[in-house]
């Protein structure tokens, strides 16, 4: 039987309130951006997912969980977001903004990196609705409030285009869209290689069209900022190390 070393269980029993403050210190950057806030389910019906396409275009991501008896049977939530275009379904928002974190789970061919990527994981979410230049006003204070929040806090990297965006599709002609329009921005830092410590999502008027929200000018624009609160925990403890003392003071208390 393998013995733990003292450092190991320091190291792990520091997780929970590095978690919990990186809850705190982005829940607080944010709050002037948002008026409403929102608590989704560990679950997700198919029907939402199949109103946001997510079960077509990326079914290799889903887990199911089911009671024994079959009288229960949903999905694992796969992205916090999802819930909220379902919430406002069939509506008419000027400019909407929500912050909430969800347990989501992605099963990803069971191609996981731990501890970047994992199976399951704390999605904080900040999604915002609209007309267009509502959203894309909110990107550009995101990209730039966001840029200066993480290198503030010594991880050196930038906001880079990504091709995963979560509601095109993964075939090469949606990929060659994403990166041409931006829709999908991450900030990128190196471990050894590249790891994403949040995304800007820009969604245009996909999930508006697909759950017909609708705005002053038409279909509603959205964007969501997303964080994997646990992937953040892991790249400031590989980088800051395990000891409160050697961390940012907000991170302290």
């Amino acid at each position: 039987m393998k013995t733990a070393h003292l450092e190991d269980l320091e190291f792990e029993a520091i997780r929970p309130h590095l978690f919990q403050s990186w809850v705190r210190f982005l829940s607080a950057q944010l709050r002037p951006f948002h008026d409403h806030g929102f608590e989704p389910s560990l679950f997700i019906t198919r029907e939402i997912l199949q109103m946001a396409n997510y079960q077509a275009h990326f079914p290799h991501q889903l887990f199911s969980a089911a009671s024994v008896d079959g009288s229960f049977n949903r999905f694992v939530t796969p992205a916090a977001c999802l819930h909220v275009y379902a919430d406002l379904a069939g509506s008419v928002v000027q400019q909407y903004a929500t912050l909430g974190m969800a347990h989501c789970a992605r099963y990803e061919n069971g191609q996981w990196d731990i501890p970047y990527r994992r199976p399951d994981f704390h999605m904080l979410e900040l999604v915002t609705l609209g007309d267009r230049t509502v959203v894309e006003e909110r990107i550009r204070e995101m990209r730039t409030l966001l840029t200066r929040l993480l290198t503030d806090l010594g991880f050196i990297g930038c906001f880079q285009p990504a091709t995963d965006a979560f509601f095109l599709g993964e075939d090469e002609g949606a990929q060659r869209i994403q990166k041409l329009k931006g829709l999908k921005q991450e900030f990128v830092v190196d471990d050894g290689g590249p790891v994403a410590l949040c995304s800007i999502n820009n969604h245009e008027d996909f999930f508006g069209s697909r759950f017909t929200i609708r705005s002053e000018s038409g279909m509603a624009h959205s964007c969501c900022v997303a964080f994997g609160i646990e992937r953040l925990v892991a790249y400031s403890l590989k980088h800051w190390g395990p000891y409160p003392h050697a961390w940012p003071a907000i991170f302290i208390a």
